[in-house]
Protein backbone atom coordinates (compact mmCIF):
# COMPACT_ATOMS: atom_id res chain seq x y z
CA UNK A 1 0.00 0.00 0.00
CA UNK A 2 1.02 3.22 -1.11
CA UNK A 3 2.93 5.69 1.90
CA UNK A 4 1.47 8.35 2.83
CA UNK A 5 3.03 12.09 2.03
CA UNK A 6 3.87 13.38 5.37
CA UNK A 7 4.25 16.64 5.86
CA UNK A 8 7.94 17.80 6.31
CA UNK A 9 9.53 19.89 9.57
CA UNK A 10 9.04 23.94 9.08
CA UNK A 11 11.08 26.26 9.51
CA UNK A 12 10.48 27.79 13.20
CA UNK A 13 9.74 31.48 12.05
CA UNK A 14 6.61 30.88 9.83
CA UNK A 15 6.51 32.57 6.53
CA UNK A 16 3.65 34.24 7.39
CA UNK A 17 5.68 36.08 10.07
CA UNK A 18 9.20 36.39 8.80
CA UNK A 19 11.20 39.48 8.43
CA UNK A 20 10.53 40.83 4.32
CA UNK A 21 13.11 42.48 2.86
CA UNK A 22 11.21 45.23 1.58
CA UNK A 23 12.04 48.75 0.87
CA UNK A 24 9.78 49.92 4.01
CA UNK A 25 7.67 52.37 2.01
CA UNK A 26 6.53 49.89 -0.57
CA UNK A 27 3.95 47.24 -0.75
CA UNK A 28 1.44 46.50 2.10
CA UNK A 29 2.03 43.01 3.64
CA UNK A 30 1.79 39.98 1.44
CA UNK A 31 -1.36 37.20 1.59
CA UNK A 32 -0.85 34.54 4.21
CA UNK A 33 1.59 32.00 3.09
CA UNK A 34 0.53 28.73 1.76
CA UNK A 35 0.98 25.96 4.87
CA UNK A 36 0.74 23.14 2.35
CA UNK A 37 4.25 22.99 1.15
CA UNK A 38 6.34 20.87 -1.31
CA UNK A 39 6.38 18.33 1.67
CA UNK A 40 7.96 15.27 -0.02
CA UNK A 41 8.79 11.62 1.30
CA UNK A 42 10.62 8.94 0.57
CA UNK A 43 9.36 7.89 -2.62
CA UNK A 44 9.20 10.69 -4.41
CA UNK A 45 12.35 12.55 -3.62
CA UNK A 46 14.74 10.90 -1.10
CA UNK A 47 16.30 9.10 -4.53
CA UNK A 48 16.33 12.30 -5.98
CA UNK A 49 18.61 13.47 -3.82
CA UNK A 50 21.14 11.00 -3.65
CA UNK A 51 20.54 11.17 -7.77
CA UNK A 52 21.81 15.22 -7.80
CA UNK A 53 24.43 14.79 -5.07
CA UNK A 54 27.38 14.97 -7.68
CA UNK A 55 25.99 17.91 -8.92
CA UNK A 56 26.07 19.88 -6.14
CA UNK A 57 28.63 22.09 -3.76
CA UNK A 58 28.27 21.10 -0.47
CA UNK A 59 27.15 23.89 1.80
CA UNK A 60 28.62 24.29 5.56
CA UNK A 61 25.86 23.50 8.53
CA UNK A 62 24.44 26.44 9.75
CA UNK A 63 24.85 28.94 6.95
CA UNK A 64 24.85 29.29 3.03
CA UNK A 65 27.70 31.69 3.91
CA UNK A 66 31.01 29.82 3.53
CA UNK A 67 33.01 33.53 6.14
CA UNK A 68 31.91 36.32 7.97
CA UNK A 69 33.46 38.12 5.45
CA UNK A 70 31.23 36.98 2.34
CA UNK A 71 28.05 37.38 4.65
CA UNK A 72 29.26 41.19 5.67
CA UNK A 73 29.59 41.61 1.89
CA UNK A 74 26.39 39.74 1.00
CA UNK A 75 24.20 42.52 3.26
CA UNK A 76 26.21 45.61 2.13
CA UNK A 77 25.68 44.65 -1.19
CA UNK A 78 21.71 44.17 -0.13
CA UNK A 79 21.68 48.05 1.59
CA UNK A 80 23.19 48.69 -1.60
CA UNK A 81 20.57 47.55 -3.98
CA UNK A 82 17.52 48.55 -1.87
CA UNK A 83 18.88 52.63 -2.21
CA UNK A 84 18.72 51.75 -5.84
CA UNK A 85 15.55 50.21 -5.98
CA UNK A 86 14.28 53.20 -3.97
CA UNK A 87 15.78 55.25 -7.00
CA UNK A 88 13.78 53.27 -9.57
CA UNK A 89 10.86 55.27 -8.18
CA UNK A 90 12.17 58.62 -9.65
CA UNK A 91 15.08 57.91 -12.27
CA UNK A 92 13.60 54.44 -14.19
CA UNK A 93 14.73 55.68 -17.45
CA UNK A 94 18.14 56.08 -16.33
CA UNK A 95 18.42 53.10 -14.03
CA UNK A 96 20.26 50.12 -15.54
CA UNK A 97 18.43 46.89 -14.69
CA UNK A 98 21.14 44.70 -15.87
CA UNK A 99 23.70 46.04 -13.80
CA UNK A 100 21.90 45.80 -10.52
CA UNK A 101 20.68 42.37 -11.64
CA UNK A 102 24.71 41.76 -11.86
CA UNK A 103 25.66 42.70 -8.65
CA UNK A 104 22.48 41.49 -6.92
CA UNK A 105 23.39 37.93 -8.34
CA UNK A 106 27.26 38.29 -8.17
CA UNK A 107 26.21 38.65 -4.02
CA UNK A 108 24.34 35.38 -3.63
CA UNK A 109 25.89 32.63 -1.82
CA UNK A 110 25.93 29.22 -3.43
CA UNK A 111 24.73 28.52 -7.07
CA UNK A 112 22.44 31.12 -7.94
CA UNK A 113 20.62 31.17 -11.45
CA UNK A 114 18.29 34.00 -13.01
CA UNK A 115 15.65 34.50 -16.11
CA UNK A 116 13.36 37.06 -17.00
CA UNK A 117 11.52 38.13 -19.57
CA UNK A 118 9.14 41.10 -20.37
CA UNK A 119 7.19 39.79 -23.36
CA UNK A 120 5.80 43.45 -24.29
CA UNK A 121 9.13 44.61 -24.97
CA UNK A 122 11.42 41.67 -25.67
CA UNK A 123 13.69 42.89 -22.64
CA UNK A 124 15.09 39.90 -20.60
CA UNK A 125 17.99 39.38 -18.47
CA UNK A 126 20.21 36.22 -17.78
CA UNK A 127 22.55 34.92 -15.37
CA UNK A 128 24.28 31.35 -14.94
CA UNK A 129 20.95 30.14 -16.80
CA UNK A 130 23.23 26.80 -17.86
CA UNK A 131 24.26 25.52 -14.14
CA UNK A 132 22.06 22.41 -13.43
CA UNK A 133 19.82 21.73 -10.55
CA UNK A 134 17.44 18.92 -9.30
CA UNK A 135 14.35 20.90 -9.63
CA UNK A 136 12.42 19.10 -7.54
CA UNK A 137 8.65 20.47 -7.28
CA UNK A 138 9.57 22.60 -10.19
CA UNK A 139 9.63 19.60 -12.48
CA UNK A 140 5.46 19.57 -11.61
CA UNK A 141 4.86 22.50 -13.88
CA UNK A 142 6.19 21.09 -17.21
CA UNK A 143 4.64 17.35 -16.29
CA UNK A 144 1.23 19.55 -15.63
CA UNK A 145 1.65 21.13 -19.01
CA UNK A 146 2.51 18.23 -20.78
CA UNK A 147 -0.86 16.35 -19.52
CA UNK A 148 -2.91 19.83 -20.58
CA UNK A 149 -0.89 19.40 -24.07
CA UNK A 150 -2.92 15.56 -24.47
CA UNK A 151 -5.91 16.77 -22.97
CA UNK A 152 -6.18 19.22 -26.19
CA UNK A 153 -4.87 16.38 -28.74
CA UNK A 154 -7.44 14.08 -27.34
CA UNK A 155 -5.35 11.55 -25.73
CA UNK A 156 -6.40 11.63 -22.52
CA UNK A 157 -9.13 13.26 -20.57
CA UNK A 158 -8.91 15.26 -17.71
CA UNK A 159 -11.91 14.04 -16.24
CA UNK A 160 -10.88 11.02 -15.42
CA UNK A 161 -11.35 9.75 -12.05
CA UNK A 162 -8.42 8.19 -10.58
CA UNK A 163 -8.52 5.67 -7.42
CA UNK A 164 -7.76 7.08 -4.21
CA UNK A 165 -4.77 4.53 -3.30
CA UNK A 166 -4.78 6.87 -0.51
CA UNK A 167 -8.78 6.38 0.84
CA UNK A 168 -8.58 7.45 4.88
CA UNK A 169 -5.21 9.06 4.75
CA UNK A 170 -5.80 12.38 3.09
CA UNK A 171 -6.78 14.84 6.03
CA UNK A 172 -5.13 17.78 6.63
CA UNK A 173 -3.40 17.56 2.86
CA UNK A 174 -4.48 19.53 -0.21
CA UNK A 175 -6.91 16.39 -0.86
CA UNK A 176 -8.80 15.80 1.94
CA UNK A 177 -12.09 17.04 1.06
CA UNK A 178 -11.70 13.33 -0.95
CA UNK A 179 -10.15 11.74 2.10
CA UNK A 180 -13.20 9.12 1.91
CA UNK A 181 -13.78 8.72 -2.10
CA UNK A 182 -13.24 5.78 -3.92
CA UNK A 183 -11.51 7.97 -6.32
CA UNK A 184 -10.56 11.28 -6.90
CA UNK A 185 -10.91 14.02 -10.17
CA UNK A 186 -8.18 14.09 -12.08
CA UNK A 187 -8.43 17.72 -12.38
CA UNK A 188 -8.87 18.13 -8.76
CA UNK A 189 -5.43 16.39 -8.16
CA UNK A 190 -3.65 18.64 -10.70
CA UNK A 191 -4.52 21.60 -8.41
CA UNK A 192 -3.50 19.71 -5.62
CA UNK A 193 -0.04 19.57 -7.34
CA UNK A 194 0.37 22.64 -8.81
CA UNK A 195 -1.11 25.66 -6.35
CA UNK A 196 -0.35 23.17 -2.81
CA UNK A 197 2.34 21.19 -4.48
CA UNK A 198 0.97 18.22 -2.64
CA UNK A 199 2.69 14.86 -3.75
CA UNK A 200 0.19 12.59 -2.84
CA UNK A 201 -1.75 14.17 -6.09
CA UNK A 202 1.92 13.34 -7.71
CA UNK A 203 1.12 9.87 -7.18
CA UNK A 204 -1.87 9.82 -7.91
CA UNK A 205 -1.73 11.60 -11.53
CA UNK A 206 1.84 9.30 -12.48
CA UNK A 207 0.18 6.25 -11.19
CA UNK A 208 -2.47 7.36 -14.01
CA UNK A 209 -0.34 8.96 -16.29
CA UNK A 210 3.53 8.38 -15.75
CA UNK A 211 6.04 10.73 -16.97
CA UNK A 212 9.20 8.57 -18.42
CA UNK A 213 10.50 7.60 -21.58
CA UNK A 214 7.73 5.85 -22.70
CA UNK A 215 4.84 7.91 -22.51
CA UNK A 216 6.94 10.19 -24.40
CA UNK A 217 7.54 12.90 -21.54
CA UNK A 218 11.16 12.89 -21.90
CA UNK A 219 10.80 13.89 -25.55
CA UNK A 220 8.38 16.20 -24.49
CA UNK A 221 11.04 18.05 -22.49
CA UNK A 222 14.10 17.13 -25.25
CA UNK A 223 11.92 19.21 -27.37
CA UNK A 224 12.11 22.04 -25.08
CA UNK A 225 15.92 22.17 -24.75
CA UNK A 226 16.36 19.77 -21.88
CA UNK A 227 19.97 18.36 -21.95
CA UNK A 228 19.15 16.33 -19.44
CA UNK A 229 15.66 15.03 -20.14
CA UNK A 230 16.38 11.16 -19.96
CA UNK A 231 17.26 11.58 -16.49
CA UNK A 232 14.04 13.40 -15.75
CA UNK A 233 10.94 11.74 -14.55
CA UNK A 234 8.06 11.44 -12.57
CA UNK A 235 6.95 8.20 -11.75
CA UNK A 236 5.46 6.36 -8.28
CA UNK A 237 8.64 3.99 -8.72
CA UNK A 238 11.09 6.60 -9.20
CA UNK A 239 9.64 10.24 -7.34
CA UNK A 240 10.66 12.99 -8.83
CA UNK A 241 14.27 12.49 -10.44
CA UNK A 242 15.87 14.72 -13.24
CA UNK A 243 18.72 17.20 -13.64
CA UNK A 244 17.43 20.69 -15.29
CA UNK A 245 18.83 24.24 -15.86
CA UNK A 246 17.55 27.74 -15.36
CA UNK A 247 17.37 28.24 -19.48
CA UNK A 248 15.82 25.02 -19.86
CA UNK A 249 12.64 25.71 -17.52
CA UNK A 250 12.73 29.31 -19.19
CA UNK A 251 12.13 27.45 -22.79
CA UNK A 252 9.01 26.13 -20.78
CA UNK A 253 7.69 29.69 -18.59
CA UNK A 254 7.82 31.23 -22.25
CA UNK A 255 5.48 28.78 -23.58
CA UNK A 256 3.21 28.42 -20.76
CA UNK A 257 3.00 32.24 -21.34
CA UNK A 258 1.69 32.20 -24.38
CA UNK A 259 -0.38 28.72 -24.13
CA UNK A 260 -2.28 29.49 -20.45
CA UNK A 261 -4.22 32.09 -22.58
CA UNK A 262 -4.75 30.06 -26.03
CA UNK A 263 -8.28 29.51 -25.16
CA UNK A 264 -8.23 25.49 -24.51
CA UNK A 265 -10.25 24.82 -21.52
CA UNK A 266 -6.93 22.70 -20.39
CA UNK A 267 -4.96 25.74 -20.77
CA UNK A 268 -7.98 27.63 -18.52
CA UNK A 269 -7.17 25.26 -15.78
CA UNK A 270 -4.03 25.24 -15.43
CA UNK A 271 -3.93 29.09 -15.52
CA UNK A 272 -6.50 28.93 -12.45
CA UNK A 273 -3.93 25.92 -10.50
CA UNK A 274 -1.19 28.45 -11.27
CA UNK A 275 -3.07 31.56 -10.04
CA UNK A 276 -4.68 29.75 -6.78
CA UNK A 277 -0.96 29.20 -5.68
CA UNK A 278 -0.44 31.57 -2.74
CA UNK A 279 3.25 30.77 -1.50
CA UNK A 280 5.31 34.11 -0.81
CA UNK A 281 8.81 33.49 -2.61
CA UNK A 282 9.53 35.79 -5.52
CA UNK A 283 7.76 39.10 -4.52
CA UNK A 284 4.79 39.96 -6.20
CA UNK A 285 2.79 43.05 -4.42
CA UNK A 286 -1.06 42.34 -3.28
CA UNK A 287 -3.59 42.69 -5.46
CA UNK A 288 -1.55 41.86 -9.10
CA UNK A 289 -2.12 37.84 -10.13
CA UNK A 290 0.50 35.94 -10.26
CA UNK A 291 0.61 32.16 -12.06
CA UNK A 292 3.10 30.52 -10.13
CA UNK A 293 5.23 27.75 -9.12
CA UNK A 294 7.80 26.55 -6.87
CA UNK A 295 10.03 23.94 -5.95
CA UNK A 296 12.27 22.85 -2.66
CA UNK A 297 14.16 19.79 -1.19
CA UNK A 298 18.04 19.60 -0.31
CA UNK A 299 20.17 21.54 -2.71
CA UNK A 300 17.34 22.97 -4.22
CA UNK A 301 15.25 26.33 -4.01
CA UNK A 302 13.65 27.58 -7.02
CA UNK A 303 10.82 29.73 -7.95
CA UNK A 304 8.33 30.77 -11.49
CA UNK A 305 6.17 33.33 -11.40
CA UNK A 306 4.08 35.07 -14.03
CA UNK A 307 3.20 38.42 -13.03
CA UNK A 308 0.05 39.66 -14.65
CA UNK A 309 0.86 43.27 -13.17
CA UNK A 310 0.21 46.49 -15.88
CA UNK A 311 3.43 45.22 -17.48
CA UNK A 312 3.21 41.77 -17.19
CA UNK A 313 6.41 39.48 -17.18
CA UNK A 314 8.15 36.01 -15.76
CA UNK A 315 10.40 34.66 -14.13
CA UNK A 316 12.33 31.73 -12.83
CA UNK A 317 14.95 31.60 -10.40
CA UNK A 318 16.85 28.79 -9.34
CA UNK A 319 19.42 27.98 -6.50
CA UNK A 320 21.18 25.40 -4.40
CA UNK A 321 20.00 26.75 -1.13
CA UNK A 322 17.46 24.36 -0.77
CA UNK A 323 17.03 22.35 2.50
CA UNK A 324 14.97 19.20 2.67
CA UNK A 325 13.89 19.75 6.30
CA UNK A 326 12.66 23.72 5.63
CA UNK A 327 10.27 24.32 2.80
CA UNK A 328 10.83 27.79 2.61
CA UNK A 329 14.51 28.94 4.50
CA UNK A 330 14.63 32.57 5.09
CA UNK A 331 18.13 33.84 3.54
CA UNK A 332 17.41 32.40 0.19
CA UNK A 333 13.72 33.68 0.55
CA UNK A 334 14.51 36.90 1.16
CA UNK A 335 16.71 37.37 -0.95
CA UNK A 336 14.11 36.46 -3.94
CA UNK A 337 11.94 38.93 -2.37
CA UNK A 338 14.46 41.42 -3.00
CA UNK A 339 14.93 40.39 -6.40
CA UNK A 340 11.00 40.12 -7.16
CA UNK A 341 10.63 43.38 -5.72
CA UNK A 342 13.37 44.83 -7.94
CA UNK A 343 12.18 43.43 -11.38
CA UNK A 344 8.45 44.42 -10.37
CA UNK A 345 9.44 48.21 -9.90
CA UNK A 346 11.60 48.77 -12.36
CA UNK A 347 8.88 47.43 -15.20
CA UNK A 348 5.91 48.71 -13.04
CA UNK A 349 7.23 51.99 -11.41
Amino acid sequence: MPAVNRERKHNSNPMGKRKHWYVPCIAPALAALLLAGCGATVDLNEQATAETAMAVQWVPNGSVYATAAEELEYWSTAQKLESALAATRETAPSVDLNELLDEFCAAQPGSFSLYLQNPATGESYTYNTDALYYPASLLKLPYAFWLCGQADAGTLDLEDELPNQFRGRLADTALQAYNDAETIPAKAAMRAMIAHSDNNAVTLLTTHWPANESSGFQQFLADYGFAYAATCDLTPQTGIIGMASTGEFANIVSAVYDYLDSGSAAAAYLKTCMLAAAHDILYVPDGVPAAKKYGSWDYAYHDVAIVYAKHPYWIVCMTDQGDENVDFPEEPTQAMQTLGQLVYEYWNP
